[in-house]
């Protein structure tokens, strides 16, 4: 998973709460400057309990110590398997770094016995796993259940507490590369349709369909694009009732009574921007005053200084999700309650980025990273070719197009000053469409000059559409959530968020409006994903079983 917001509005929402998004009535409706925006007071469906199917609690069969060490054993098998995705991955008979991959079907195979009796599986291009099991009503429509089989790779293994890939558990902890990110929600996925299939007498009245891409941490074009295609073909557009893959964040206590709770309902747009500049090289013994690289340090300055703007748009994730704040802690939030009331979206953006921090600002503000540079082969040979690449995460406010724009505006004094001419996306018909709509701003993307530096856009993924927070799907997904995380004396508010990262859902849109990404788990649940030391806290992945448990059963009972 991509890095999704890791800390949120504490100060404006009392100390321990994260402000994140939901949405409101809108259905796959992107927001944007000049959208409509519906209406939006964060009523609460009911608070679903699974009945009538005659399948025991989620609660008696994943409580007891034994329980957990068998999901301790479970977890452990899987991420012991170094299943990592890296960019530069060949073709699969060709790269023996796929290797691993094999091993996860094994492990899966084993560790998952009536699975593999009573599911259909379907190996989506060699790697992607599709496990169906066709329910007995073929009027309801299928629901999707995602996670990624793949990891990121590990710099130095010497850094870390316990091996990366020994699945190390301390008693409390699971220790290990993909432990959380995404193996957590692989194992609970698997164990809890495991649970459910392992009673002989009971078989779905919806069709349940397990997903697993295998290369998310790599944009999922091989993995979960490929299964898109599969589904699609097999179930058509909109042949889908439910996708529920990973993200979202931690569940957060508001004083001691409301616990909101944060499936994200739209992910950011994604854009990477590639410079690569050609000029003469040399001696350097007789070097110029700038070399290529010192050119490009010039841009990264003139990019860096440069920032976009933040801004809550109403009717967005943020918005609602304080409308929801300003409804059920309004003592908490009481000068967001009275921005709100005041429709002042100018201070109550800066409220929230001021409050929130950077982990707030960047779900309002298309967020700018400089993550590579290359350049030069020899150290008495001045480089002839340098490469820049830059990470762009776009807000609704903002589009790829005008992200583009705005990289050759901002870099335009100095590719004058040295005399180079720019090839700007060439090809993007996005690109030249806004460009020829401003072209009365005196913006320039092929001036003649000595130097030639080229643009490329990449990975490219405009912000996804919203997913609805009302209607029958909602309903039985957030009232689930409010049975399955109940508290005496309290009450759970499942409230939609922006996702700042992708997930393979960007895969899977075409199938149903009702896409979500939560990782049901509570603060501290997991720590230092894509990092030293990933680990999951084993108590908070037997939450999730349960969860997962129950929610087939609630949507197999759901006439939606």
């Amino acid at each position: 998973m991509t890095l999704t917001t890791l800390s949120l509005l504490a100060g404006v929402a009392g100390a321990s709460a994260f402000v994140a998004a939901p949405i409101g009535a809108t259905h796959q409706k992107p927001f944007g400057q000049g959208s409509a925006v519906a209406d939006f007071s964060c009523d609460l469906p009911p608070v679903l309990a699974p009945a009538g199917d005659g399948l025991p609690s989620g609660e008696s069969l994943f409580s007891s110590d034994e329980a957990l060490l068998k999901q301790v054993r479970r977890h452990q098998a899987i991420v012991q398997v170094p299943s990592i995705c890296y960019d530069d991955l060949g073709d699969f008979d060709e790269d023996e770094r796929w290797a691993p991959f094999y091993d996860v079907h094994d492990t899966l195979a084993k560790t998952y016995p009536v699975i593999h009796k009573r599911m259909n599986l379907d190996k989506v291009n060699t790697f992607g796993l599709v496990y169906t099991i066709a329910g007995s009503n073929p009027a309801l429509k299928p629901i999707v259940l995602a996670a990624h089989q793949d990891v990121v790779p590990v710099a130095d293994v010497s850094t870390w507490t316990h091996p990366p890939f020994d699945a190390y558990f301390d008693g409390e902890w699971i220790w290990g590369r993909g432990s959380s990110d995404d193996k957590n929600s692989l194992t609970a996925l698997m164990s809890a349709v495991e649970t459910l299939l392992s009673n002989p007498d009971w078989t779905p009245s919806r069709t349940i369909i397990l997903a697993f891409g295998f290369d998310e941490e790599c944009s999922g074009y091989r993995g979960a694009g490929k299964i898109g295609e599969f589904l699609t073909e097999r179930y058509g557009d909109d042949g889908i009732a439910l996708i529920l893959d990973e993200g979202g964040l931690p569940m957060q206590l508001l004083g001691d009574d409301t616990l909101f709770v944060f499936p994200s309902v739209m992910e950011k747009g994604h854009v990477d921007v590639w410079a690569e500049l050609h000029v003469v090289g040399g001696h350097s013994s007789i070097p110029f005053p700038h070399t290529g690289i010192g050119i490009v340090a010039e841009m990264v300055t003139a990019l860096e200084s440069h920032p976009y703007e933040p801004a809550v748009l109403k009717g967005s994730p943020v918005y609602n999700h304080l409308v929801c704040v300003a409804r059920y802690s309004p003592q908490d939030a009481p000068e967001i309650a009275d921005l709100l009331r005041k429709d002042d979206l100018v201070k109550l953006t800066a409220v929230f980025v001021g409050e929130g921090g950077d982990a707030a600002r960047y779900m309002v503000q298309t967020s700018q990273a400089i993550d590579l540079i290359q350049g030069g082969q020899k150290i008495n040979a001045m480089p002839e070719v340098v490469t820049l690449g830059v990470n762009y995460r776009v807000a609704p406010q903002d589009s790829i197009p005008k992200v583009q724009h705005n990289f050759v505006k901002y870099i335009e004094s100095v590719v004058e000053k040295y005399n180079i001419s720019v090839k700007a996306f060439e090809g993007d018909d996005d690109y030249e469409a806004y460009v020829s709509e401003l072209a009365s701003d005196g913006a320039s993307a092929d001036v003649n000059y000595d130097g030639l530096l080229v643009l490329q856009g990449r990975e490219k993924s405009e912000s996804t559409p919203v997913s609805p927070t009302s209607g029958p799907v909602w309903d039985v997904f957030s009232g689930t959530i409010q049975h399955a995380f109940a508290f005496e004396g309290g009450r759970v508010v499942p409230v939609g968020e922006i996702m700042n990262g992708n997930t393979d859902t960007r895969h899977y849109l075409n199938l149903t409006p009702n896409v979500y990404r939560w990782t049901p788990s509570r603060q501290r649940g997991s720590e230092n994903i894509h990092t030293i030391d990933e680990r999951v806290r084993m108590d908070s992945h037997m939450e999730m079983v349960r969860f997962y448990y129950d929610l087939v059963r609630n949507f197999d009972g759901a006439e939606v």
